[in-house]
């Protein structure tokens, strides 16, 4: 009996170096970094511009290898996360707060989003509200008064059409969520056109469409104002509205072994923080700034309270 526990004992234990021995090795072969979108867009261009400089800080060379899952506003990409194994060779880019509508309203999926292991917060973009500037409504007062507003948005779980949802029900905006438009270009295609009325953009982006004279800023949610002139949500009593933006959050597999997970929050830190991919990021007002896994986990746990106010409202057809 006892040389039975002693053999058992050696056993865990030789289990147990191997296992460490194992993680010490990470990573061994290539990762892949899981794009829920098609290629073109700006969750592709981080993951792509990352990638490179997180193959700089990883301790063996190996390769971070991106890869598109579009489909279902990102549910086909997350449920490919959720099956692979927990060994870090698998990571995603999430689109924060989008991904979290499912969660919210009460909708089951495959994955429990909130069991994700959560590596980095890579950037923050906010949100300016546009309409066509030739358009009937040109302005916030004029939106809050007309009847029926078409609002395109690529889907009814992205980040566009959540935190639309929430800015119309706060500030009185009468709009019907169009989804279905393969991208920001499409969408304000749509609206320059004068198919549809307005929508959300990040900041960058609607300072490229505004290029040309065809958008018009009505609204900023933000303290202040990057645009002479524009309102902010603050000027107009709701300044709580500030913290609906888009977020890009890197995350896998839950189970992922602890050494495993500092590595790879080591090389997007680190990675992100490298002069080349900073000089982009300024040069395009991308925001790029990873933060710590902690406090990425903690951001997720923030999300999740914060939207889940607003449940009776994202529920609504």
């Amino acid at each position: 009996m006892i040389r039975k526990t002693l053999l058992g004992a050696v056993a865990l234990g030789t289990a147990a170096v191997l296992s460490q021995g194992a993680q010490a090795a990470f990573p061994e072969k290539n990762i892949t970094f899981i794009i829920p979108y098609s290629p073109g867009g700006g969750f592709d261009t981080f993951v792509r511009k990352i990638a490179p400089e997180m193959e700089k800080h990883l301790p063996n060379k190996v390769s971070v290898i991106p890869k598109n899952v579009d489909g279902a506003g990102g549910r086909k990409a997350l449920n490919d996360l959720w099956r692979a194994k927990p060994d870090g060779y698998t990571i995603a880019i999430f689109n924060m707060p989008g991904m979290l509508l499912d969660k919210i309203i009460g909708k089951k999926t495959r994955y429990q989003i909130e069991k994700f292991e959560w590596l980095s917060q890579l950037a923050i973009s906010p949100y300016t509200l546009a309409v066509n500037t030739k358009g009937p409504y040109t302005s916030i007062e004029a939106l809050r008064k007309a009847k029926g507003l078409k609002y395109p948005v690529t889907s009814p779980a992205s980040t566009a059409a959540v935190a639309g949802k929430i800015l119309a029900s706060a500030i009185g905006l009468d709009i019907k969520i169009l989804p279905g438009y393969k991208g920001s270009s499409k969408t304000s295609l749509s609206i320059i056109r004068g198919d549809t009325h307005l929508s959300l953009f990040a900041n960058r982006q609607y300072a490229k469409y505004a290029k040309g004279g065809d958008l018009k800023a009505v609204l900023v949610l933000e303290d202040k104002s990057p645009w002479p002139g524009v309102p902010t949500v603050g000027d107009i009593g709701h300044p709580e509205m500030t913290a609906l933006a888009t977020e890009r959050i890197v995350g896998t597999v839950p189970g992922t072994p602890k050494a495993i997970l500092k590595v790879l929050e080591n090389a997007i830190v680190k990675g992100g923080n490298e002069p080349t991919i900073q000089a982009w990021s300024k040069k395009g007002e991308r925001g790029l700034n990873p933060t710590s896994a902690a406090d990425t986990a903690k951001r997720v746990d923030h999300l999740i309270k914060f939207y889940s106010k607003f449940k009776k409202v994202l529920a609504a057809k």
